[in-house]
């Protein structure tokens, strides 16, 4: 397992920049199909072969959650329910009861899914705090986990550096909630896939922090979204920067003229000393737009990470 390449929370304002993207694949949680909120253990299942298509392979490797800790250690269930969607007719769902036992919590885990290395990806998740039951901001609290890890092949060999993201659930403390009951918000990264990679394995935690205090609440995820042929943010910035240099140095700037002609010319008069006309060696460079240098286009390895504050 290559070491973890910790990557904190910033403003998605380049959200604009990735308009247009194409969607390579968009996972909705409609399998198994259900009635009714089902955990795990009833047959809500995400990991297990659709029975209507058992020929396909599920999207999703492994599912597990922990829905009895102990008698003072609370539990955390997961299944699929039909109560709310993004999009489709299902959600996934995370209910944590009295859960006080820490680093305890729910996970789900992609098979190994192909991609091209080399390319731009944004991958989303969204999310949705419940209405009823919504999650807290407390001393104890859930936190959403997100790995991607890289492959030459199907889930064998390793390659490139692991993205990892971390968001705090429903929020971070302090700042408004990024997970809200009366909307889906999305959270999720930016990457560079490695020049190597064929493969990519997405793996998903929700676990409960180590401090102290009971946690009790439901959260609901939907659409797993991986888009590419995003523009290249490179570019993007070059042409901000070069926008912003001609707003400073227009090409067609206007002489100066009224008072402030008058005072320069009576402070050129006032002078005694004289200067030789400067050579075409003695331009000043203050009077030159500033040179941009175009940004490396190839991918970075360490990801950004949007996520979207509840609007007021």
């Amino acid at each position: 397992m290559k070491p973890l390449v910790p990557v904190f929370i910033v403003v998605a304002l380049a959200f604009p920049l990735f308009a247009g993207a194409d969607v390579v694949f968009q996972n909705s949680f409609e399998s198994p199909s259900v009635k009714i909120r089902t955990p795990k253990a009833a047959g809500g299942d995400i990991s297990k072969a659709d029975p209507a298509h058992p020929e396909e392979k599920p999207f999703w490797l492994s599912f597990g959650d922990q829905p009895n800790i102990g008698a003072t250690g609370g539990s955390i269930i997961a299944g699929v329910t039909n109560e709310v969607a993004r999009t489709g007719n299902q959600s996934l769902f995370i209910e944590a009861s009295k859960l006080s036992a820490p680093y305890i919590g729910a996970s789900f885990s992609t098979r190994p899914l192909p991609i091209a290395g080399g390319k731009y990806y944004k991958i989303s998740l969204w999310g949705r705090n419940d209405a009823k039951k919504p999650l807290i901001r407390a001393a104890a609290q859930l936190f959403l986990k997100m790995q991607i890890d890289f492959f030459t092949d199907e889930g064998k060999t390793e390659t490139g550096d692991t993205q990892y993201l971390l968001q705090p659930l429903p929020g971070g403390k302090g700042y408004a909630s990024t997970f809200v009951p009366t909307s889906w918000q999305p959270v999720g990264l930016h990457f560079g896939a490695p020049p190597k990679a064929k493969f990519m394995v997405l793996s998903f935690r929700c676990d409960s922090s180590a401090e102290k205090g009971a946690i009790t609440g439901c959260i609901y995820f939907d659409d797993l979204t991986l888009e590419t042929d995003l523009p290249n943010a490179a570019d993007a910035l070059l042409e901000q920067l070069k926008k912003e240099a001609e707003a400073d140095y227009p090409e067609d700037k206007p002489a100066p003229t009224g008072d402030d002609s008058k005072e320069k010319d009576n402070s050129m008069d006032s002078s005694n000393e004289t200067e030789d006309p400067p050579s075409s060696d003695d331009t000043n460079v203050n009077t030159l737009p500033r040179p941009i240098p175009k940004p490396q286009a190839a991918p970075s390895p360490a990801g950004k990470v949007f996520s979207f504050p509840a609007k007021p």
